[in-house]
């Protein structure tokens, strides 16, 4: 049984985070996690454009965030802290779930700047409890340990959270709120959804006013995250898994094979069969 498993945490540091995170090929993590990067950098590409974190800085992946690695410094130093939906939840910590829920999720796939004496400070925190993880030495209570020392983390990071943003753990603009519950719409439904009309109706709105709103936001129209969020679903499945392209135009919502094949084409140039050769070489 993986640490994870047996305590809901568990630390990465740079000599193993690429057992997490895929270095060839667009990935998606299987827990959330958060990211630390104290020296060199790092750049990712997600679904909305490519992120660099460099020295003193974090970010919160997520599972339903597709991500591929473009490059990592030789200097890079980090410390990965991944955690089960359900641990976190057992806790039952008492600062306000649903403003740091609203403010992660808008921070999501976004560098955070830390101060570097907060950074050392969390620093210690996330490394005393990858010692408790770690050691072999019988530790009683350590169960509990491990959810007093992960309850630390978690206060330190909603404290240095809410200094750093008062602003935004406490509202969102209007469009901001739109395009939040549209990504988080599609996430639920692009395996059979894929019209600006279902999402635009979702929130009671127009399909026009969806689109140039999340346009001024993310930098792109509706239409076209729909297509990548898609797109990024299908590179997943096709790179880590076997199964046959025809079950995987199906667990997509296409009508058959050949649709899923010329919208793969259109948007990637490539056929899907095509696409997954390259990783079996």
């Amino acid at each position: 049984m993986s640490v994870l498993e047996k305590f809901g945490v568990e630390i990465f540091t740079q000599h193993n985070i690429f057992e997490r995170i895929a270095v060839d090929k667009p990935f998606r993590p299987e827990n959330p996690a958060f990211i630390f990067i104290k020296t060199g950098s790092i750049k990712l590409r997600q679904h909305f454009n490519d992120l660099e974190l460099s020295e003193n800085m974090f970010m919160v992946t997520d599972p339903q965030t597709v991500y591929e690695m473009i490059s990592v410094s030789d200097d890079f130093q980090s410390r990965m802290v991944s955690y089960k939906r359900e641990f976190i939840s057992a806790l039952s910590l008492r600062f306000n779930r649903l403003i740091g829920y609203r403010y992660f999720r808008q921070q999501m796939n976004r560098g955070v700047p830390f101060d570097p004496e907060e950074m050392e400070i969390v620093w210690k925190t996330v490394n005393f409890l990858k010692y408790i993880l770690d050691t072999e030495t019988e530790i009683l209570y350590k169960k509990e340990v491990v959810e007093h020392l992960f309850s630390v983390f978690c206060y330190q990071m909603a404290g240095i959270i809410s200094k750093e943003d008062a602003n935004s753990m406490s509202q969102m603009s209007r469009q901001e709120e739109i395009v939040f519950i549209f990504l988080n719409d599609l996430a639920a439904n692009h395996q059979t959804e894929r019209t600006v009309e279902f999402y635009a109706e979702r929130q009671s709105i127009t399909t026009r006013h969806l689109s140039s709103v999340v346009k001024a936001i993310t930098g792109k129209s509706a239409s076209q995250m729909i297509a990548l969020i898609v797109m990024n679903e299908a590179k997943v499945l096709l790179n880590s898994s076997n199964k046959p392209v025809s079950e995987i135009s199906s667990m997509l919502g296409f009508s058959d094979q050949y649709s899923f094949s010329h919208f793969f084409k259109k948007h990637l140039e490539v056929s899907p069969s095509q696409y997954r050769n390259q990783f079996e070489n």
